[in-house]
């Protein structure tokens, strides 16, 4: 089934389940018990039926709300296998819309004919008493009722008020989504977040590839070239991978591209957008005892000098120690002796904490080097 029927019928059935919660009240809840003829043991174990629905619920309402914070920024996700949001979400919520529809069928009238050879059987939402039919408004209220049936009616009308709330926010997901995918640019922004998200914890890959020594062949790319456009390529693959893939094919991307351009893979994967400056920080490394104050301590490098060439390399503050640790000091071969992380880290937050920014100190090291 093509996606677009999928979300039409999924939605319809969620607005028809929403429409029928809204439509609970007090005369509808009074009128379907005195049509079933309740008793008091029958209020009992639909109470104790509804507060079980309840308790599920919560759990439901809750993992929703979670996943409605994070699924849409997400272009690649591992939730359903057919990557289809509507059915995703239908099926996050089986247990609710079960449990709802177990409600409502304890509010349908008992039907004693049959019906008609080949008519289409009416839905429970369509029979139920808490949401169809004339309603005939009780005169002496709830209140005139005992304790039990008072109870009955709040669990009901917490049951129902959360069940309109969390269906309402898997139609609004459905809708954001569908307003994503037809948002190239937002599409784009998304991918590229997830891409740079990916790459940081990427080095598992990278090892994997090297050993098997050639990159194989890449799905991306050969998605990118049968794309009319890459708009088209964002807007068609949003939520149409899970994240090994995802992760896989854009590590397979970034290392062909460094590769075609001479760099190595770390370097490919630290500027997988700037191979230039990969380029010059290979240069700058191999030539570090040369800038002015490389020496610090005891034959050691300079701590602030250091800091200085993590600023100028323009990465993500969280990606320095990988720099520092998998990057500088492999390559660096001069005659002074590489420091610890610790005490590099150490003398970036003391700069911080003395007011020097990021961009004053990549500035300083751009002028070290332009007049070496």
């Amino acid at each position: 089934m093509k996606y677009a029927t999928i979300v039409e019928n999924n939605e319809s059935g969620l607005n028809q389940i929403i429409r029928a919660a809204e439509k609970f009240e007090e005369s509808r809840f009074l009128q379907g018990i005195q049509q079933r003829c309740y008793t008091a043991e029958d209020i009992q174990w639909a109470t104790d039926r509804v507060r079980e629905y309840q308790q599920k619920l919560n759990t439901e309402a809750r993992a929703l709300a979670y996943f409605s914070e994070h699924f849409l920024k997400q272009y690649a996700t591992n939730n359903n296998q057919c990557f289809e949001m509507a059915q995703l979400l239908f099926n996050r919520i089986r247990s609710t819309l079960k449990a709802t529809r177990k409600v409502f069928k304890e509010f349908c009238p008992i039907r004693r004919r049959q019906q008609p050879l080949g008519a289409e059987q009416p839905s429970v939402y369509e029979r139920s008493a808490l949401s169809n039919g004339a309603c005939h408004r009780d005169l002496f209220g709830i209140m005139s009722y005992e304790d039990s049936v008072q109870a009955l009616y709040q669990d009901m009308q917490t049951f129902f008020t959360t069940v309109s709330s969390t269906l309402a926010l898997c139609h609004r997901m459905i809708c954001s989504e569908r307003a994503i995918r037809d948002d190239g640019e937002r599409c784009e922004l998304i991918y590229r977040d997830c891409q740079q998200r990916a790459l940081a914890g990427i080095r598992d890959v990278t090892a994997a590839l090297e050993s098997c020594g050639a990159i194989p062949a890449s799905e991306l790319a050969d998605r990118k070239a049968r794309a009319r456009s890459m708009k088209d390529f964002y807007r068609e693959n949003y939520h149409r991978w899970n994240k090994v893939q995802f992760r896989t094919s854009v590590a397979v991307e970034v290392l062909r591209k460094g590769r075609c351009e001479g760099l190595t893979d770390v370097e490919a994967l630290l500027w997988p957008n700037d191979h230039e400056r990969a380029l010059r920080a290979r240069e700058v490394v191999a030539r570090f005892d040369e800038l002015e104050g490389a020496e610090g301590l005891r034959g050691k490098l300079s701590s602030g000098l250091l800091v200085e060439f993590l600023k100028w390399c323009g990465l993500d503050q969280s990606k320095e120690k990988k720099l520092y640790e998998d990057y500088f000091c492999k390559e660096y071969c001069g005659r002074l002796q590489v420091l610890k992380w610790k005490t590099v880290s150490q003398e970036r937050l003391a700069r911080r904490e003395n007011g020097i920014s990021d961009e004053e100190m990549a500035a300083a090291f751009e002028r070290n080097l332009s007049h070496r």
